[in-house]
């Protein structure tokens, strides 16, 4: 069987042709709600806590919907692959409406703490439909514009999502954050109701695995404690991950279905395209979750211009996944991903350097895009290939099994930053609370040594996840020489 549905030939080279105009839209309109949901929380945490209490709870508010969503993500792989796209779509977008509107109206915290995280599981939902929609429905050759076009969703998102976020906690109030997730997913439900590619001829309905599943939350909660910037939670966390992981494996093993199927993970054709990703957004998004801190601190900016430091990773990301789409017109992917990953290495390292002189903060920025540049070229081709080494029937626990990867990943790039920087200052100053304090918002004096402290951490943080970033390149070029070998079934 065929990984590329058919199409005409008038429009096989437009990638809003008429026949899949009203998908893109849908696709794109749900997954820019669930990106601005992610972004928009964390701005309205002051005024949640104002008006439910509940302060010591604030932090998960963010981080019970990411546990939820990455255990959905790969949840709903089988799902999609046993009772198709269109079903599962229909699902989350109604889900994901209801649930925006109970987190709304939630009266006190411990009930806002349920609705999000309800929210987050059929968050997850959308986005493994999306990433398998456009593998069923996208011609192969169009994929890398698709996706290109999906990573400037979330760039528009996040440059303009905090903007909104803070505005209509400023008009309406914490509650309006959430109302206007309403009308945008019920107009993405009814543009992609009918639309989205429904149950594949082949597809088999199996049986449910849920001790993979409970065993997956387990890693994913170990595994986002590892981002907590608290050396004794990363120690225990890092024993959960590595323990939870070994049993999924063993169980795996043991019976015909598991919610992961291994060979999804570690066949060649799949391995090489998981790790190339997976190396360069450890590198890329672990650097840039600590350079608002950087700023505030070592090079004195305030708390806003800070927070849009982020921004810059963001910018190189989206403009370099269109690129990198155009690029694909006359190169095979697997050498855009090549080309991506020397990018990703070099611009880490010039990171690093960067850091290590206190350059001029407009040539730190440049870096940053620089840096993002790579980061997007790898991820969005990475997501390409991948659907085109695997077949339709398992587009959907494939593309679940790669989302994950990919959290787990920045997961533990964001970790590496924050638990080497923080080590530093600890072991030169004692004073590493007040790096927490910062990290929270608040307005504190450093010291010189401290802030020294800071910036030498954050060197050393860096040129750790550099080194991380160079795996990506002999990844990148085992994917070049795996390029022409056959479909494969994980089944």
């Amino acid at each position: 069987m065929s990984a590329t549905p058919a199409s005409s030939p008038d429009n096989s080279e437009r990638l809003f042709a008429p026949e899949r105009r009203s998908i893109l839209l849908a696709l794109m309109s749900i997954v820019a709600i669930a990106s601005y949901n992610n972004l928009s929380a964390t701005a309205a945490l002051p005024d949640i806590g104002d008006d439910l209490g509940g302060i010591s709870l604030l932090p998960f508010v963010i981080t019970i919907s990411l546990l939820t969503s990455a255990v959905a993500i790969l949840a709903s792989g089988p799902v999609v692959d046993g009772f198709g796209a269109r079903q599962t779509f229909r699902i989350a977008a109604v889900g994901f409406l209801v649930t925006s509107l109970l987190v709304a109206a939630s009266p006190t915290m411990t009930l806002l703490l349920v609705a999000r995280a309800a929210q987050g599981i059929f968050s997850g939902m959308i986005m493994t439909v999306a990433m398998a929609s456009i593998g069923l429905a996208i011609p192969e050759r169009l994929r890398p514009r698709a996706f290109a076009l999906t990573s400037s969703v979330w760039g528009v998102v996040g440059v303009a999502g905090p903007a909104l976020a803070a505005l209509l906690v400023a008009t309406v109030g914490w509650r309006g954050i959430f109302v206007v997730n309403v009308p945008v997913t019920a107009l993405a439900a009814i543009i992609g109701w009918n639309r989205i590619p429904g149950r594949p001829d082949s597809a088999e309905r199996q049986a449910f695995d849920r001790v993979g599943l409970a065993l997956i939350a387990v890693l994913t909660t170990g595994a986002l404690a590892l981002a907590s910037a608290q050396l004794s939670i990363i120690a225990v966390a890092g024993v959960v991950v590595v323990t939870t992981t070994t049993v999924y494996v063993w169980w795996a093993g043991r019976i015909p279905d598991p919610v992961v199927r291994i060979p999804h993970v570690l066949d060649p054709r799949y391995r090489v395209v998981h790790l190339t990703s997976m190396a360069v957004l450890a590198g890329g998004v672990g650097a840039d979750a600590f350079l608002p801190l950087y700023l505030r601190t070592v090079r004195g900016q305030s708390a806003s211009i800070a927070a849009f430091g982020v921004l810059f990773l963001t910018i190189g990301w989206t403009g370099s996944a269109y690129v990198a789409s155009r690029l694909q017109d006359r190169w095979a992917g697997e050498w855009v991903a090549l080309l991506g990953s020397l990018i990703a290495t070099s611009a880490a390292f010039a990171t690093a350097l960067a850091i290590a002189v206190d350059a001029p903060l407009v040539l730190v920025y440049g870096v940053f895009v620089w840096f993002g540049s790579g980061v997007g070229m790898v991820t969005s081709t990475g997501s390409a290939l991948l659907q085109s080494r695997t077949r339709v029937t398992e587009m959907g626990r494939l593309n679940g099994a790669h989302q994950f990867l990919r959290t787990i990943a920045l997961t533990f790039g964001i970790a590496v930053v924050g638990a080497v920087t923080l080590a530093v200052v600890d072991r030169r100053t004692g004073d590493v609370e007040i790096v927490r304090k910062v990290l929270g918002g608040e307005t504190v004096a450093t010291s010189a040594d401290v802030l020294d402290a800071i910036g030498d951490g954050y060197t050393l943080a860096i040129l750790i996840v550099a080194a991380a970033v160079t795996a990506s390149i002999p990844s990148a070029i085992r994917l070049v020489r795996t390029r022409n070998q056959p479909l494969v079934s994980a089944t």
